[in-house]
């Protein structure tokens, strides 16, 4: 049974490894944005990123995180031409293939929002490659539409806005 919490700061190395077995077997690299060594610092920065984890008996399966901190949704915020300091991006979707179509993305996303409605934020972007048809089903899941098509940097993006 899949369990879902949190991922502590001592379980760093676990996902690492996951993110690296998920972007290692990927076969459309560009559809996912690679995280900074910053990112995944920050990812145990309470004050900048939630991280969640999926487990199966112990074993790190899934990962979602909440990004809250201005730094992480400035570029966006301006894309969209949006004033609210209330706004956080879900990003690092990440399941092991094995795992896929079991509903822990939905599960995780389901955490995701209910954390923003706990911290009274009024949106969420969540940004999916065009053609990843996987992640963009999982993104409407939510009631995000999208608001944009766009480059960030080098990676073509659905911009999805979800009111909370």
């Amino acid at each position: 049974m899949i369990s879902y919490r949190e991922i502590r700061v001592e379980e760093k190395q676990q996902l690492k490894e996951l993110i690296d077995t998920v972007l290692g077997n990927l076969e459309r690299k560009e559809f996912f944005i690679p995280f900074t060594e910053q990112d995944l610092e920050d990812m145990f920065n309470k004050n900048k990123v939630i991280t969640y984890g999926a487990y199966d008996e112990g074993k790190l399966v899934g990962t979602a995180q909440l990004f809250f901190d201005e730094s992480y949704t400035a570029e966006i915020k301006k894309i969209l031409n949006i004033d609210s300091n209330k706004i956080a991006e879900f990003g690092g979707y990440l399941v092991l293939k094995e795992y896929r179509n079991k509903g822990i993305m939905k599960h995780l996303e389901d955490m995701l929002i209910s954390k923003l409605k706990e911290m009274n934020y009024e949106y969420a972007v969540i940004t999916v490659h065009p053609d990843n048809i996987a992640s963009n089903k999982a993104t409407e899941y939510t009631g995000a539409k999208i608001a944009k098509t766009i480059n960030l940097g080098d990676y073509l993006r659905n911009i999805y806005l979800l009111k909370i």
